[in-house]
């Protein structure tokens, strides 16, 4: 007689030697939950059973999130709105991480985006067109590397990339090749700057000024370097806050180094005792002090040189004023009470006229066109309007043709939209997606969005209604850098990573990219669960296999 063979399912135990309902519930929960139906001995009490797993499940997986923060594979991020969220962990870099570059430097590219968000600190690209047909062309990647932590943007001039990080050795002044993101020369000294409530991360918050074939760098325990841009090497350096007795910020030094004539003024923290000057012009090829001002306590904006009321000035936001000081000594010009919560004026002032100036903050704080006027000889500063249309946290706008766009923090929503205001009146166009804290920047009729999420995109800029161009994947993870643009190049960071995209119009063509799988948090969540299956699951296979020899015994 021809019997059939049969295949059986495999099975993880037997219902003689394997584990129990509960002791699979606690090492392997939805297997728990399968044998509890499987060997229930009623429907009520296995419903109850389930509803404890499924609530131990939480216990299960946050077990899971421990191991992989003890491993330093994911950590805590809390952004100072919203929830907390879970991200990876990217690692502190060493200088054992440091790529050499064997490109050779196009020394002959121009010094275009020389300073902080481009020439004139406004978020403006006009050195050439760029490619605006992201949807059927998107821009091409060129290259992308790995970068230390920080919230620095980057320069760019004669192929060299600046920019700072934060290593396992301290701060770094970094040089970059343009050509292909790699190394070139770095200055590291011991400094590791990390707000009291670790919102920020740890990291440099300034960036680089390139003038004149130097490099003028301030970090965020103030720190303060001339270097030389082909080598890096040292020409002058001091910290500014113990020069000047000053105190640090909450979130550490941010503004940028401004240039002007034989000058480089810095914003040098808050006043402490003695310590009054927070406005310093020192000497850019000395280092020795030409003046030093006695102004209000700073904020995190970079210094602006411009023409107000016919008078080139400095511009500065303060933690409770803007302000317009004299270039030659510091001495203030007019001064307009602007304060916003924990002094935190982040965003770039914006020059809409040759007499009026938009000023924004977040918090709940919005925005203002402030008109600046010099009769005999006093200046006066008043505002024309004022609302709450536009909070800018810490993403400046930008102006185009008589309109302001810009990213609306939107508090407690874990929301930044991108708004349009008509500049004279303050009255919005319209208001639009959420793009979340990032960056903005204007080229070519068109907004260049540096997301929070590692997106980049693109829109036009119309105060007829939001034209979304393309959004592209672009970076892994939080991004609150601001890109900078030369040469037709779009170069963008964060703390793990930058990248150089060319948009270039006879550029070729790259592809669209592929998203990460879903937020980090939940990434971090699943991978949690799945590390707990896997052990549990080895360890119920371990049992299951003792059991069974010990029956046969």
């Amino acid at each position: 007689m021809n019997v059939e063979p049969t295949t059986a399912a495999p099975q993880l135990a037997s219902p003689r030697t394997g584990p129990s309902a509960r002791l699979a519930g606690y090492l392997l929960p939805p297997y728990g939950i399968y044998l509890l139906w499987q060997q229930r001995a009623s429907t009520l009490a296995a419903a109850f059973g389930t509803l404890g797993l499924l609530v131990y499940l939480v216990l299960y997986t946050g077990l899971g999130i421990a191991l992989l923060k003890l491993t330093g594979k994911a950590e805590i991020d809390w952004r100072g709105y919203g929830r907390p969220r879970l991200v990876w962990s990217t690692g502190v870099r060493t200088s054992a991480a440091w790529q050499t570059s064997n490109t050779a430097i196009d020394t002959n590219s121009g010094a275009y985006w020389t300073d902080y968000r481009g020439p004139q600190r406004d978020g403006r690209y006009d050195e050439t067109p760029i490619r605006t047909d992201w949807q059927q062309s998107p821009p091409r990647l060129l290259w992308k590397a790995d970068l230390g932590g920080g919230h620095a943007s980057m320069t760019i001039a004669q192929g060299r990339l600046f920019t700072m990080e934060q290593w396992a050795e301290g701060e770094a002044i970094t040089a970059y090749n343009a050509a292909d993101g790699k190394g070139l020369w770095k200055k590291l000294y011991p400094a590791r700057f990390n707000d009291a409530y670790g919102m920020g991360g740890a990291g440099p918050r300034s960036t680089p000024t390139w003038h004149d074939g130097r490099v003028y760098a301030l970090g965020a325990e103030g720190h303060l370097h001339c270097l030389d841009a082909a080598d890096g090497r040292v020409v002058w350096q001091k910290n500014i806050l113990e020069e000047h007795g000053t105190r640090n910020l909450m979130f550490g030094l941010c503004a940028s180094p401004l240039v002007v004539s034989n000058a480089v003024i810095v914003t040098a923290g808050a006043r402490a005792g003695a310590g009054r000057n927070t406005v310093i012009a020192y000497h850019k090829d000395t280092g020795a002090v030409l003046w030093a001002a006695a102004a209000e306590n700073q904020a995190y904006m970079s210094p602006m040189r411009v023409t107000l009321a016919g008078t080139e000035q400095l511009l500065i936001t303060g933690a409770r004023q803007l302000m317009g000081l004299s270039l030659t000594d510091g001495k203030p010009l007019w001064s307009l009470g602007w304060s916003v919560s924990y002094d935190n004026n982040i965003a770039q002032p914006l020059v809409v006229s040759t007499n009026r100036v938009f000023i924004s903050a977040g918090y709940g704080k919005g925005c203002a066109l402030v008109e600046i006027a010099a009769k005999d000889d006093p200046f006066t500063a008043n505002k024309i309007w004022e609302n709450k249309h536009l909070k800018n946290k810490f993403a400046s706008s930008v102006l185009h043709e008589g309109h302001i766009y810009g990213l609306d923090d939107s508090g407690n929503d874990d929301a930044a939209h991108l708004v349009c205001l008509d500049a004279s009146t303050g009255e919005p166009k319209w208001r639009a997606d959420n793009y979340g804290h990032g960056q903005l920047l204007l080229a070519s009729g068109h907004l260049l969005i540096s997301c929070e999420d590692g997106n980049m995109a693109l829109v036009k800029a119309t105060p007829e209604s939001h034209q979304l161009v393309a959004r592209l994947p672009a970076l892994d993870g939080k991004t609150w850098n601001n890109p900078a643009l030369a040469g037709g190049k779009l170069y963008l960071r964060n703390g793990r990573m930058m990248a150089c995209y060319d948009i270039r119009p006879d550029a070729s063509a790259g592809t669209r990219g592929i998203s990460t799988a879903g937020p980090e948090d939940l990434q971090v969540v699943l991978v949690a669960f799945a590390l707990m299956s896997v052990m549990g699951a080895t360890l119920l296979v371990g049992i299951t296999k003792w059991r069974r020899r010990s029956s046969v015994q």
